[in-house]
């Protein structure tokens, strides 16, 4: 299993075209099978393949599931996983077991697992992004119009999916981030938000029912006060502790309950961590504290190195979400 961090720093990266009517969908496209399919530069495939191709949407595997992206506007698509693809003759794929948030095949629920980003299309000025990845499991994370350091809400996302590691052992395919509504503020991992995640089959015994309107995000912190990014002053772990992001669910099927202090610990995810004590700080004191002085944007993209020898990769896209790192260790990845 290869590790590999893609971003836009690195030589021949895919070019985000700067054109009026550019869509979201354009970009991710363009991204995912630079990194994932075909690999650019000095960076090999992360080993996924391409399931079906259409002007309005796409679906990638990695031979335990599908993921499939629709455009739904310019600005946003909506994000469905299958199990197997049948046909691909539309944006949507036809295949066993679609779902999208709280909707499945054959339910009538109107919601589903939406991501939207008004500052990664069209002329949008800084467009950058990082991917890291192995043949398994994805972790997204892009920004735009701003070159700060710290973003603002709606000036980011976040997207993990792929293999997880679920309750029930074995493994499980599962897609994190975004929102519930094709405008709303994406999130993954605030407790108090909305849970537009959305899983393959059953965290705890595996089968595919899920009970009505079933919702899925991460979770990072043992502990905090908070749900988002703040201007924390007293910042200065003597001895990092991170811990592994977990999978937390809702809804009738997984917790019992749709509220949201009811959710329930489903599993582990893979290649996510969080310091507990950073989760709900400004990256930009969070990187002065691991030892970047007077960071800029470019360090949102790459690998920190510990004194222990160890490299995580922030995963602090937007003030409106709590914070995680993407560890570089195989070990973090199973």
């Amino acid at each position: 299993m290869a590790i590999t961090v893609y971003s836009s720093l690195d030589t021949g990266a895919p070019a985000l075209p700067s054109t009026a009517g550019q869509r979201f969908i354009d970009n991710l496209k363009l991204i995912f099978k630079a990194c994932l399919v075909d690999g650019y530069g000095s960076k090999p495939a992360a080993g996924w393949t391409v399931g079906h191709d259409h002007a309005d949407g796409f679906s990638l595997s990695n031979g335990e599931g599908y993921i499939n992206f629709v455009s739904v506007s310019n600005n946003a698509v909506a994000i469905y996983l299958m199990e197997t693809l049948t046909s691909g003759s539309a944006a949507l794929g036809v295949g066993d077991n679609r779902r999208s948030g709280p909707w499945y095949e054959g339910q009538a629920d109107t919601g589903r697992h939406y991501h939207s980003s008004s500052y990664f299309t069209s002329t949008t000025v800084n467009k950058h992004w990082c991917l890291v990845a192995d043949n398994r499991t994805v972790t997204f994370q892009w920004f735009g119009s701003q070159a700060n350091v710290d973003q603002g809400t709606s000036y980011g996302g976040l997207l993990h999916f792929g293999a997880y590691l679920p309750a029930f052992g074995g493994s499980g395919f599962c897609a994190l981030g975004g929102s519930t509504g094709s405008g709303g503020t994406a999130q993954m991992f605030a407790s108090t938000g909305a849970t537009p995640g959305t899983m393959l089959r059953n965290p705890f015994d595996g089968t595919v029912a899920q009970g009505a309107a079933p919702g899925y995000r991460g979770g990072v912190v043992v502990e905090t006060a908070n749900a988002s990014l703040l201007n924390k002053s007293r910042l200065s772990p003597l001895v990092l502790r991170p811990i592994r992001a977990s999978l937390m669910g809702r809804g009738a099927g997984i917790s019992g309950s749709t509220a949201a202090n009811s959710d329930a610990h489903c599993g582990l995810l893979r290649g996510l961590i969080a310091e507990p004590s950073l989760s709900d700080v400004y990256l930009s004191k969070v990187l002065a504290v691991l030892g970047i002085g007077s960071p800029v944007w470019q360090d949102k993209l790459r690998p920190l190195t510990l004194p222990n020898g160890k490299q995580w990769v922030p995963a602090y896209y937007s003030a409106a979400d709590l914070g995680a790192f993407v560890s570089l260790d195989s070990a973090d990845w199973e």
